[in-house]
């Protein structure tokens, strides 16, 4: 069985790939206009496909007002946290994480949202990765039902002996897939009941 990178077992991973806008959310300078504004999330299309694993690792449901189809109302935000360590062997940080629905503007796409306001998400955290060197966040959710945020590079899934075999030949089998030109990878893989999904084919 797959280990993190605290030792403990993982049962499940949520990922997608990090692109040039994504960082710039995280620095609140999504926006590349002058005018302000801009979302602040990472989002996760094929929301309906990913769902399964979204509410395994956001298992509380709060409710929030959102404007849907013109009208202001309550809707279902699901909610888990994150743990996180600056530092291999340091302080275990937490906070508490929210992933939203899909809008009406968006409908296949769940979000991560105010993506800024998280520590784990620090830019001094993510490689820089580059041509041929793609990175990607993992939420990786461990057998206790922690979930830890995670950033991975193309080439360390690659080099043998860096990841747990059964995880890199699902992540790499994604990544190498047929998508959209502009598409990010994003799917899951779940260790319990050996079922994955994968935006590409």
């Amino acid at each position: 069985m797959a280990s993190s990178s605290n030792g403990k077992q993982v049962a499940r991973i949520l990922y997608k790939e990090i692109v040039e806008g994504d960082r710039r959310k995280i620095v609140a300078k999504s926006n590349d206009a002058d005018t302000g504004g801009g979302a602040r999330d990472f989002r996760f299309g094929s929301s309906r496909q990913l769902m399964v694993v979204i509410k395994l690792m956001f298992p509380a449901t709060v409710k929030e007002k959102r404007k849907r189809n013109g009208v202001t109302r309550e809707i279902d935000v699901f909610k888990g946290t994150f743990h996180w360590q600056k530092m291999a062997g340091g302080t275990v940080y937490t906070k508490d994480s929210f992933f939203e629905p899909p809008t009406d503007a968006r409908p296949s796409e769940s979000r991560i949202v105010r993506v800024h306001e998280y520590d784990c998400f620090d830019t001094s955290l993510i490689p820089k990765g580059g041509v041929g060197n793609r990175v990607i966040l993992l939420l990786i959710q461990n057998f206790d039902g922690e979930v830890w945020p995670h950033f991975a590079e193309e080439q360390s899934l690659r080099k043998a002996g860096d990841w747990d075999e059964v995880v890199a030949k699902d992540l790499l089998k994604c990544m190498d897939a047929t998508r959209a030109e502009g598409h990010a990878v994003i799917g899951f893989c779940d260790l319990t009941t050996k079922s994955s999904y994968c935006n590409g084919k």
